[in-house]
């Protein structure tokens, strides 16, 4: 088979066949995976961390709804988009959701003749029993029961922050003299970036995941599957200064299928002629070996990954709060909505649960698989239209996917190995403006989920609410204006900190990924005093 004359436009004729054309647009995502020259880290067991970001700014106060006297401020502010103060009693279904016997069309706690954009401010799930004064929204039936089984907890009003900041100082200037506010602050992009890269205070800073795994480059015993793994395109919370991300599609990875070994004769020949290319790269120009060395690289990591995939079939007894197989999507009879779900984020949870299955049970055969970030971002929270119609969908396919990923890894014995957060590029404005949506503003509220609800040392202190929910009074002592645009009280600094000392960075690294973390120091000198205090049970 060695012909030193193929030429490279006949060959990638050859590859056109199939599917190795598609493989090889995403080469460069495995191949830059060069090996490490940095130790080990040595950490014990297998853990995982899962971003879940919200593209576009996610309305948190109609996630999380204040269920106290201050509820008729919320109303005031929020007019049409408002949450009616109305407990529709989670205690009914909770049973019945973890049976998947859960009531769907019109026997759905939420139902309003099977209007999503009515169901979506109907009422709320009443979290005083958990010592909460919130609720929460009545299309996240799954999202609330997380909570109330301490397997989920909330970060109230926090948000992208280089200090802490009181409204006085943005009013009367020093905020901005004093360099304490994040540079763009209503901006999509430069938000997104800062809060990936741990730098409010600066532009173009490297990722803070892609920073652990340069600072790790010897984990998971040098595999080529590395480190972090994204499922929505490149960021740059994954890009590190010596190492890349896998940048990966929901489902099935994709494979030189041509090519792939032990399959049919032609497709060794496709192989072998492969392979004849790439040595005759390896001994041309710079530029040609370079690129030999990766497309040879990508083939190796490509192939250790479908096989592993294809290895590793999981059935799932679990099954949905509907009855459905765990990871399908409902119907919109079932959710009792106008419109069906993109269902793009369970597909998403669904690659991960397999993704976190296959690198606990080591499935790539490193001999110790230790450590895994994955990056899931979710489109469509800008919403500054119709936000009733598209956040109620967004909410429920939300509440839906968390609770089918946390089954299963409650199923796959993985539940205490993962830590799932989220993360926005700001929250929205508590005025509705004339499209009946809402505009860019500043905190939020979040979520953290993991562990079985045990609250055993080293797991999510699940069941709290931790941070300050903010006064929501227009232009009151919260407001960066008159629009309801809430001044943050936790920093999500502070949240990822507390994470990724669970995650077993160390505390001088910690300091290195989030250098505003000084400025929230409740000890000087102590950096660790700004975690999120007891967000993990010590």
């Amino acid at each position: 088979m060695k012909n030193n004359n193929v030429k490279r436009r006949d060959f990638m004729k050859l590859l056109a066949g199939g599917g190795t054309a598609a493989a090889l647009s995403s080469v460069g995502q495995l191949a830059v995976m060069s090996k490490a020259s940095a130790a080990d880290p040595g950490l014990p067991g297998y853990k995982a961390l899962v971003c879940v970001f919200f593209l576009g700014g996610n309305d948190g106060f109609n996630m999380l709804i204040p269920s106290d006297a201050s509820h008729a401020d919320y109303a005031a502010i929020r007019a049409a988009l408002a949450v009616k103060k109305n407990d529709l009693g989670l205690s009914s279904i909770s049973s019945a959701m973890h049976n998947g016997t859960m009531g769907s069309g019109a026997a759905n706690l939420y139902d309003v003749n099977k209007t999503q954009a009515k169901a979506y401010t109907k009422g709320f799930y009443d979290l005083s029993s958990k010592g909460m004064n919130i609720g929460v929204n009545g299309v996240m039936p799954e999202f609330a029961q997380l909570i109330h089984d301490n397997k989920l907890s909330v970060i109230a009003n926090c948000g992208n922050m280089v200090a802490p900041v009181t409204r006085q100082e943005i009013k009367d200037g020093t905020a901005k003299l004093q360099l304490k506010l994040p540079l763009f602050l209503f901006a999509h992009n430069h938000q997104q970036r800062e809060l990936q890269t741990g730098e409010a205070h600066r532009i173009g800073a490297l990722g803070w995941a892609g920073k652990i795994a340069d600072a790790w480059q010897g984990i998971n015993n040098n595999s080529p599957i590395g480190l972090n793994i994204s499922y929505s395109g490149n960021n740059r919370m994954l890009m590190g200064e010596k190492t890349s991300a896998l940048v990966l599609s929901p489902g099935k990875p994709i494979s030189f299928r041509e090519m792939r070994p032990n399959t049919d004769s032609y497709n060794q020949e496709r192989r072998a002629l492969f392979q004849e290319l790439i040595k005759i790269g390896k001994r041309a120009s710079n530029f040609e070996r370079l690129e030999a060395t990766l497309l040879d690289r990508s083939q190796t990591n490509f192939e250790a990954l479908a096989t592993a995939w294809e290895n590793n079939t999981i059935d799932y007894a679990a099954k949905g709060p509907y009855g459905e197989d765990l990871f399908s999507v409902p119907t919109p009879a079932q959710l009792s909505f106008n419109d069906k779900l993109s269902g793009a984020f369970i597909k998403r949870m669904d690659t991960v649960a397999k993704m976190v299955d296959m690198g606990a049970k080591d499935a790539f055969q490193t001999g110790n698989y230790q450590r895994q970030i994955f990056f899931v971002g979710v489109g469509g929270f800008d919403t500054h239209a119709n936000q009733a119609n598209s956040h109620s969908k967004l909410m429920r396919e939300l509440s839906l996917g968390l609770w089918k990923f946390q089954k299963a890894m409650e199923e796959l014995g993985h539940a205490e190995k993962v830590t799932t957060f989220s993360m926005s590029d700001f929250g929205r404005t508590l005025s509705v403006n004339a499209g009946l949506g809402t505009d860019h503003a500043w905190g939020s509220n979040h979520f953290v989920m993991g562990g079985a609800g045990s609250k055993t040392s080293g797991t999510l202190n699940g069941g709290k609410m931790f941070g300050t929910f903010p006064n929501l009074t227009p232009n009151g002592p919260d407001d960066y204006s008159d629009k309801g645009r809430m001044i943050p009280t936790t920093s999500q600094d502070q949240i990822n900190a507390s994470i990724c000392e669970w995650f077993g960075v160390e505390q001088s690294l910690i300091s290195e990924l989030f250098p505003n973390l000084a400025n929230f120091e409740k000890t000087q000198g102590d950096t660790k005093s700004a975690y999120l205090k007891d967000l993990f049970v010590s």
